[in-house]
């Protein structure tokens, strides 16, 4: 069956969407691309491509959407998905908000290993000894607890930072930060404040940010 030049241009939209980012786009970002009036516009095309037989989608499953053909379908297998917070981690104090997850990156398992991630961007300069600084990007195995010297993403008073982790002799949690000018933030064994969202595995970089290495 033939498509229309609309419906071709929405299914390439999807296939180059997919090649660049490993997932494919939402019914918002294809209404946004194109300047459709509303979802519905953006459901009748699609609708439209999976009856012609040139498009898949399982139902209520997010980002679903994939050509019948024409193109690369990577080894997901021996990818994992590593969705990105909006929320920048503060390397000052944490004050930034947990924001939810948006984009999705796949990272080959060779570098994540196993585990469920999520990403960070980073802002601030508590970090620079260890080599982290702000537009770096931080790549976190999600997990509530850690052992000493870890580098983690915590939660505390509702804002979430990265620090390294250590305890004290009375039991309290101490985020560590790796600059000489700043001292690190004791918080209570009992602080229902404080959550540990996971440990540091994996740092990436721009190369605009070499300069700073």
């Amino acid at each position: 069956m033939e498509l229309t030049q609309k419906q071709r241009k929405v299914l390439d939209f999807i296939s180059q969407f997919i090649q660049k980012t490993g997932t494919s786009p939402t019914f918002r970002e294809i209404m946004a691309h194109f300047g459709f009036a509303s979802l519905k516009s953006v459901a009748g095309h699609i609708d439209a491509l999976v009856k012609k037989g040139f498009l898949k989608k399982e139902k209520r499953k997010f980002r679903s959407l994939m050509p019948t053909s024409g193109i690369f379908r990577p080894d997901w297998s021996a990818l994992t998905p590593v969705p990105e917070c909006l929320a920048t981690v503060p390397l000052g104090d944490p004050k930034g908000v947990f924001d939810h997850m948006e984009d999705i990156h796949w990272i080959s398992k060779s570098l994540t290993g196993a585990g469920e991630f999520c990403s960070f961007p980073v802002k601030g300069d508590s970090m620079v000894n260890a080599g982290i600084f702000s537009g770096d990007f931080v790549i976190v195995r999600k997990q509530s607890s850690a052992d000493t010297g870890d580098m983690i993403v915590a939660v505390h008073q509702g804002g979430v930072t990265l620090k390294k982790y250590g305890r004290d002799s009375k039991g309290n949690h101490l985020l560590i930060p790796e600059n000489d000018s700043m001292k690190p933030l004791v918080i209570k064994p009992d602080d229902s404040d404080f959550r540990i969202v996971g440990k540091m595995t994996l740092l990436i970089r721009k190369a605009k940010n070499l300069r700073r290495a």
